[in-house]
């Protein structure tokens, strides 16, 4: 729905209805996966046929969706305390808001090779808020943790420069973020001027703002990389199968996206690979 309503500039806030017969859909055929199954992949009111689309999609989004709640949550989040539970919960918030709007761009740039505004720019506020409240939250914990024990109250200002110095490490996702948000939008407003706008394009610049204060450093770096060398595979896979053109351009944000949800679960190991690898050579 997102994907679809961004590219034709309808509300995000209204019913879902059928794209044939423009039926409002009812509660009970909006069941993501068992709806589309139990409808036998049709509409409920005029029996078209409907795209498989919407089925991989939803069954894309849960398990990705799952996938963070495993990847961020600690094995014992059931037993933590409120104060804990809440940090956890704005961690999940934010790869969330990173997985929805990577997989509507590549739904988008895939379908029509246009990264619509209406995505881009939401999200990368909202992103930016949900880091602005995570970070605030966490240094807030610090200091009153601190003031209310016997020993901490020693290490915050006056007395010693303690906090200060933890909390930049706290405040590191916004400054690495921001950081790394500006040098990716601006290695991509070069690629345009290079190319005059054959390579690259608005779309793919915004995208790469958004990956780079999603990801920080380094890791916005490994997205980057990595989405090149998925495009250059696929680029090179589709000229020897005869589908493409040497010098024809393909949407790069399809690529972007993939790597950003590669990196989210396994960016660790494959920067540990990679530095490793450097290291041995």
């Amino acid at each position: 729905m997102l994907a679809d309503r961004s590219l034709t500039n309808r509300n995000f806030w209204g019913r879902s209805y059928c794209e044939s017969c423009k039926r409002k859909l009812a509660w009970y055929d909006l069941f993501p996966i068992l709806s589309y199954l139990f409808l036998k992949g049709k509409c409920h009111y005029c029996k078209k046929k409907l795209s498989p689309e919407y089925f991989l999609v939803e069954i894309l989004m849960g398990l990705l969706i799952a996938g963070v709640f495993v990847k961020v949550l600690p094995p014992n989040f059931l037993e933590l305390n409120l104060v804990s539970w809440i940090a956890a919960l704005l961690s999940v918030l934010m790869y969330s808001v990173i997985v929805i709007t990577l997989v509507a761009v590549f739904v988008t740039d895939f379908k029509t090779g246009y990264i619509p505004d209406r995505i881009t720019y939401p999200t990368l506020w909202i992103l930016f808020g949900l880091i602005i409240i995570s970070v605030s939250y966490r240094i807030g914990l610090l200091y009153f943790s601190l003031k209310n024990s016997d020993i901490g109250k020693y290490l915050i200002p006056p007395y010693s420069n303690y906090f200060y110095s933890h909390s930049l490490e706290l405040a590191a996702p916004l400054i690495y973020g921001s950081l790394m948000a500006l040098l990716l939008g601006l290695f991509f407003f070069l690629l345009i001027v290079i190319t005059r706008g054959r390579g690259m394009g608005g779309g793919d610049l915004k995208l790469g703002v958004f990956l780079g204060l999603a990801f920080g450093f380094p890791y916005s770096l490994v997205v980057l990389m990595l989405s090149f060398l998925l495009g250059s595979l696929f680029g090179v896979g589709l000229i020897l199968l005869g589908r493409k053109k040497f010098g024809q351009t393909m949407p790069f944000g399809p690529f972007m996206s993939i790597a950003g949800l590669i990196v989210i679960f396994w960016g660790v190991q494959i920067l540990d690979w990679y530095l490793k690898l450097n290291i041995l050579y």
